[in-house]
């Protein structure tokens, strides 16, 4: 993905960062391999620059072949996120990104929170309890 300041984009499919710890991508129509490989660098870079982060990935969209699909599962690491949260995810999707995450399991941290909603704005608050929780926690 192409990055201009905190904006990227790679094909039809575009990302930013909210700060303090939030990637949105937003994905729209088919998502190929190469453009799986660069997501996933995106997605790897930003936990290099700012931490682990939420992913907020609007996928309802989109459609992600079977070689992106194992890609990620095989390169992306779920110590990168707090959670995912993917936004507008049909049953079949929804049943793609339960699989991969479960491969993201194996690959780092033994917790790791995947959230479906409909909505970006479900997303945020999502995102918002989920760091009140985590303060508490911490605090």
């Amino acid at each position: 993905m192409k990055q201009q300041s905190r904006d990227w984009q790679c094909g039809a499919h575009r990302a930013h960062f909210e700060e303090p710890d939030t990637l949105v991508a937003e994905f729209s129509g088919p998502i190929s391999l190469e453009e799986v490989k660069e997501t996933v660098a995106l997605y790897q870079q930003t936990a290099a620059d700012h931490g682990q982060y939420y992913l907020i990935a609007d996928i309802g969209r989109s459609q992600l072949e079977a070689a992106g699909r194992r890609y990620m599962s095989e390169k992306a690491s779920s110590d990168w996120y707090h959670a995912i949260i993917y936004v507008g995810a049909d049953i079949v999707m929804q049943t793609f990104v339960k699989a991969i995450a479960l491969a993201l399991l194996f690959t780092g941290k033994s917790t790791f929170e995947t959230v479906f909603v409909k909505t970006q704005d479900e997303a945020r608050a999502w995102v918002a309890q989920h760091r009140l929780r985590l303060k508490s926690k911490a605090g």
